[in-house]
């Protein structure tokens, strides 16, 4: 298993809701129709406001500390699988749509890209 990790912010003045409701009815479709498969496909959008962060009391769930909105998820079988993705992902071509439509919703600088390796265990 190879992982990356994508983080994004919205655009200014769009609000979360529609910055999700943006990203899975339009870019999640766009992504899977013009790139090669990704085994896990996954984003997690940060709930700031989630009323279980209040019971938390040593600032760990600071709102303001965090930087984006969104971690994206991209899990391939192999880092090969990964590499043949990110080729594809900034092929000229597919790289003008992808920018084009992330300017709809994205804001602009905010897109991080990092790998992860990846440690699993249960806490019983």
């Amino acid at each position: 298993m190879f992982k990356l990790l994508v983080s994004m912010r919205r655009k200014p003045g769009m609000s979360l809701d529609e910055f999700i409701r943006y990203y899975e009815e339009k870019h999640a479709p766009l992504a899977r129709r013009i790139l090669p498969p990704i085994g896990v496909y996954r984003r997690n959008y940060i709930r700031a406001d989630d009323p279980l962060l209040a019971s938390v009391g040593d600032g760990r769930a600071s709102a303001a500390s965090v930087d984006f909105d969104v971690i994206t998820e991209a899990v391939y079988p192999t880092r090969a699988h990964a590499e043949a993705g990110i080729q594809a992902f900034f092929d000229a071509d597919i790289m003008q749509v992808i920018r084009a439509d992330e300017d709809e919703f994205v804001e602009a600088g905010s897109v991080k890209m990092y790998v992860v390796e990846v440690h699993q265990s249960a806490i019983p």
